[in-house]
């Protein structure tokens, strides 16, 4: 960077390019009358004393008393420290003004970002499958599916519950290690790819085909998040047929009440006794309860809920929108024992 690119940076100072140009003469040759500023710095004369008075009233120059007006340039330490510590006061003034709006206001942030690249949406889905604590539900084509294959296992295999809906195009794929660890169905037809994890965030990823480009919406909104598992689960998983189904393993962990009934009810179907516990919210406030699972209680389009019986009561149990049970489920444990 050369010099004259050095000093134009005062203009994030909030200086003009004559008052750079000012500046900079007198920082470079010392103290000089008005005529010798203008010739030096290549100034139009007209403007001169307006500019003077501008640096003064900056802090950036000062003048000599008497007739002979002699300007010299306040060092760089001294008067660009002067302005930072305004613009910082003037920073915690307009912080103040705004923290205290955003206290008043209640204003709601939706959390929604639009992504364009192919690549970066590739890397969100990698993202929050690496990121995931409990459960991921998705839906992937043959590109993203062989992209996201390794991410998915290591997930599993850190405890995580993955339910991964493929289609038609993954036929061609070998797909054997994905199914001994995740439970996999397929779906006739094509649809979005979505990926929805630990019920906190979702993205949505659709081909434009009138524009031939994909783009994607990622969700960290709760009310949203809803809308895309109830579009998954009934035009992505209800119409798709099981390719692996639910293994036994020590711990099956739910953020979502659909896929905690389909698994229950398969296991019950099969000769499972079945515990549990459900970490959520009544309308006295938290509760975390263990107990046996007895069974669901689904009315589609409705409610998908479940039984569960601790020593001392029973509980129905339903998710995000639940209407008449006793709890709405946050996280829920299965452990499923074969009867003898």
């Amino acid at each position: 960077m050369n010099d004259d690119e050095v000093f134009e940076k005062l203009s994030k100072f909030g200086l003009s390019p004559y008052e750079i140009k000012v500046y900079k003469t007198l920082l470079l040759n010392g103290p000089q009358t008005s005529t010798s500023i203008v010739s030096t710095a290549g100034i139009p004369q007209p403007r001169v004393y307006d500019l003077f008075n501008n640096l003064i009233t900056k802090g950036l120059i000062e003048v000599s008393p008497g007739k002979k007006k002699i300007y010299r340039a306040v060092p760089v330490e001294v008067a660009l420290s002067k302005i930072i510590n305004e613009m910082t006061e003037y920073k915690d003034e307009i912080s103040k003004v705004v923290e205290k709006s955003a206290l008043t206001a209640n204003k709601y942030n939706p959390y929604l970002w639009y992504l364009d690249n192919e690549v970066l949406i590739r890397e969100q889905m990698k993202d929050m499958v690496v990121n995931s604590q409990n459960e991921i539900i998705g839906s992937c084509r043959l590109s993203t599916l062989r992209y996201l294959d390794k991410y998915l296992i290591e997930a599993a295999d850190r405890g995580v519950s993955v339910f991964l809906t493929i289609f038609p195009d993954s036929d061609r794929y070998d797909i054997t290690d994905l199914i001994s660890k995740i439970v996999i169905k397929r779906r006739p037809g094509i649809s979005p790819e979505i990926i929805i994890k630990d019920r906190d965030e979702a993205i949505v990823q659709v081909d434009n085909i009138n524009l031939r480009n994909k783009y994607a919406i990622d969700f960290e909104e709760e009310e949203m998040i809803h809308i895309i598992n109830y579009y998954y689960y009934n035009i992505i998983w209800k119409p798709s047929i099981y390719i692996s189904k639910f293994q036994i393993k020590s711990n099956w962990i739910f953020n979502t009440s659909w896929i905690s009934c389909e698994a229950i009810n398969m296991f019950l179907n099969n000769g499972y006794k079945l515990e549990g516990r459900v970490i959520g919210v009544t309308q006295n406030g938290d509760i975390d309860i263990s107990g046996s699972i007895k069974g669901t209680d689904i009315i589609p389009g409705y409610k998908n809920s479940f039984i569960i019986q601790t020593d001392e009561q029973v509980f129905s149990v339903g998710g995000r929108l639940t209407r008449i049970e006793d709890i709405r489920m946050d996280k829920f444990y299965l452990t499923a024992e074969k009867i003898k």
